[in-house]
């Protein structure tokens, strides 16, 4: 297990990347673990192609925008839909990555299995819901994604060699700040909170803090 603190989708492509601390401290911790030829699910605008030369690389997105802005070789496609594992299928490559997108499955065991049909090698990591457990409580909101229990319990079919829980810390000075980090960041889903909770937030700054964690499975 891993513990670090740190300090302070379409419609906000443009700036994910400025905002996805944790996914890319992610990243660089597995870079060593990743193949020479990869596909990428959900691999947002946030190319792998920056930070490794591939002899071949495909990210795998559904959001139009983020592959404008993604600099590596891409495919549109959804990995909620068998069809994606169908071209992926076409494919000469070794491995099967995700660094911050498998949270967001419609039937996170059904996209494993098929992950397994591929007969690749995987790294996989998946946010649980206990990111931003202290705001959610605050608010009263329960999270949209997986328990880490649910999570290990679909990744059994994988039948993985090794899995890893990450948990991080960002702390932030004021609650416009962490309101705007959770916005932009591509992790906190189409949750709904009444405009009074929002109010009630920005006045008594409750929590400082947003806790991720992360299973990885590889």
């Amino acid at each position: 297990m891993e513990n670090v603190k740190l300090r302070g989708f379409d419609r906000f492509a443009h700036t994910y990347g400025q905002y996805n601390v944790i996914q890319k401290k992610i990243i660089k911790k597995y870079l060593p673990f990743l193949k020479n030829r990869v596909v990428d699910l959900g691999c947002g605008s946030e190319g792998l192609c920056k930070y490794k030369e591939f002899e071949f690389y495909l990210g795998i997105d559904s959001s139009e925008e983020m592959l404008k802005r993604n600099p590596c070789n891409t495919l549109r496609a959804d990995f909620n839909d068998k069809k994606c594992f169908e071209h992926i299928k076409k494919y000469d490559f070794d491995q099967v990555v995700s660094f911050s997108a498998l949270q967001w499955a419609k039937d996170l065991e059904d996209v494993f299995r098929h992950i397994k049909d591929l007969n690749k090698d995987y790294l996989l990591a998946v946010f649980t819901s206990s990111t931003f457990r202290s705001l959610h409580r605050v608010l009263g909101i329960k999270s949209p994604i997986c328990s880490k229990e649910e999570i290990l319990k679909a990744s059994s079919v994988l039948n993985p060699e090794k899995i890893e829980i990450l948990n991080y810390e960002m702390m932030f000075d004021n609650p416009k700040e962490l309101l705007e980090y959770i916005k932009y960041s591509g992790v906190s889903g189409n949750i709904r909170v009444s405009p009074a909770k929002i109010r009630e937030f920005l006045r008594n700054f409750p929590v400082n803090i947003l806790e991720f964690e992360i299973v990885v499975v590889r």
